[in-house]
């Protein structure tokens, strides 16, 4: 009888069934979104929004953030975890709101890490290879795999799209 990762090794992971979750960040809120299955017929098991409160400093809202994500992820029990990142012209940015949403994303994935989970950050390019297909074109069509995404806040459908391309990182972590 094979165990877990003996067959896992034999199907690969593109038939790798695992349970993943997703983040993309904006300065002041974090959009989330957990996935099981397959990267080829993912299901969606829950998705929000998450915003720290109003006055706390930016110490307290950044440990604010970690305490959620260690909530979502000791309820959810996720294989992996992935942050949506910021594009690489927006890092050069003199900017304060980009560079929040650095730091955000690094509590994030610090986070994740923290919790045992095999954690990764990628930008759009990093996200479609995974896939296997235009990260871009899921968000325009509004779909991915079987998922309606269309009644969803942008930045939650990019959630979504991270989770499943995450989905990946449990075979490989």
């Amino acid at each position: 009888m094979l165990d877990s990762s003996q067959l896992v090794s034999q199907i690969g992971y593109d038939a790798y069934v695992g349970k993943a979750i997703g983040f993309r960040a904006e300065a002041d809120k974090v959009h989330w979104a957990i996935v099981e299955g397959t990267k080829h017929s993912p299901i969606l098991l829950g998705k929000g929004i998450a915003t720290a409160p109003v006055g706390l400093s930016e110490a307290a809202a950044l440990s604010w953030y970690a305490n959620r994500v260690r909530l979502l992820i000791d309820a959810n029990k996720p294989d992996a975890g992935m942050v949506r990142s910021v594009e690489p012209l927006a890092r050069s940015s003199r900017k304060e709101g980009p560079r929040q949403r650095l730091r955000i994303e690094g509590v994030l994935l610090q986070t994740m890490d923290g919790s045992g989970l095999s954690a990764k950050t990628g930008a759009l390019a990093t996200i479609t290879s995974s896939l296997g297909a235009s990260a871009k074109g899921f968000l325009e069509s509004k779909e991915c795999r079987g998922l309606d995404l269309s009644n969803l806040h942008e930045y939650t459908r990019e959630a979504v799209l991270v989770a499943v391309s995450a989905l990946r990182l449990g075979y490989e972590g």
